[in-house]
């Protein structure tokens, strides 16, 4: 049980301090469940049940099924396995598994054949989000939104309408990797997001960022929002940089409280655009500047305007 403990511990000094107790007895016991531990973990790697040189395709499904029954999702894993012993002739066994495999085996073929650009996925990832269980449905939509091809991004000018998850895939997919001619599919999927999640949704961060790289001058009214009303200051200050992109009135309005946020970035950003008309900007400016607590990024921004 010492060793286990000792093996186990989240912080590790405290046993360290004890294994130069000065009482022999105790010192020689902790030495003794160090060392323990140390051939435990030597023996685990040893004797590990994962993937091995030589497994075939069907190994590694049989692997990620395992960790399915074991409630340990190892799709991702196993499709970096695949990448490793899967060759051109076992292409149509893993398109298979994509199709109609057990749950283990078709989110690690979905994830293999994204990761490679195949040019059946978009289908296959399609008919998985028609078809399949909800760890299948997550593993395809995250498998998608990994894509970088410009075949993903054409696919989903027509998804991005759909009602489900692979239609807010297709939102975020847009967002990260769209064109100029995606401005109103981003800010409709945006404001989608803010209608039906609220301000504190996962996928505004994405699309936040994207309606700021797109210069989507059209969402600023739906940014303010966020930044209004999120309880996220990593959110907040996402929705500040696209609305420093998007907005004119950023320097004279939220650009100038951005100036107290506790985001050190946010900080930053409000120190290089806020307007300096205002006299609570100007001496905030001076304080930040003179703050010897204050991150070197955001003195660097204020040192700018002077």
């Amino acid at each position: 049980e010492l060793a286990a403990a000792v093996r186990d511990a989240f912080e590790p000094r405290p046993w360290r301090l004890w294994a130069d107790d000065p009482r022999e007895s105790i010192a020689t016991r902790v030495r003794a469940a160090q060392e323990t531990g140390c051939f435990d973990r030597w023996q685990r790697q040893m004797n590990s049940t994962g993937p091995r040189p030589g497994w075939s395709v069907r190994a590694v499904f049989e692997w990620a099924d395992q960790g399915v029954e074991r409630g340990t999702p190892l799709h991702v894993p196993a499709a970096r396995c695949l990448t490793a012993v899967a060759g051109p002739e076992d292409r149509p066994e893993i398109l298979e598994a994509a199709r109609s495999g057990t749950e283990g085996a078709r989110c690690t073929a979905l994830r293999y054949l994204a990761d490679g650009n195949d040019p059946d996925v978009l289908d296959l990832i399609e008919g998985a989000v028609a078809t399949g269980a909800t760890p299948v449905v997550e593993a395809a939509v995250a498998a998608y939104e990994r894509m970088r091809s410009l075949a993903a991004v054409d696919r989903a000018r027509g998804w991005v309408h759909r009602p489900d998850a692979l239609g807010a895939a297709a939102g975020r997919v847009l967002a990260c990797r769209g064109a100029a001619q995606d401005r109103d599919l981003v800010l409709a999927a945006l404001r989608e997001a803010v209608r039906g999640e609220g301000p504190d949704a996962p996928t505004l961060w994405t699309l936040v960022d994207g309606a700021g790289r797109l210069g989507i001058a059209c969402a600023a009214p739906v940014l303010r929002h966020v930044y209004r009303e999120t309880a996220s200051s990593h959110l907040r200050g996402r929705a500040a940089r696209a609305l420093a992109a998007t907005d004119p009135s950023f320097a004279a309005g939220f650009a100038v409280e951005c100036l107290w946020d506790c985001e050190e970035t946010t900080r930053e950003l409000a120190a290089r655009h806020a307007e300096t008309g205002d006299n609570r900007v100007v001496e905030r400016l001076r304080r930040l500047a003179a703050d010897p607590a204050e991150e070197d990024e955001v003195q660097t921004a204020v040192r700018s305007r002077f």
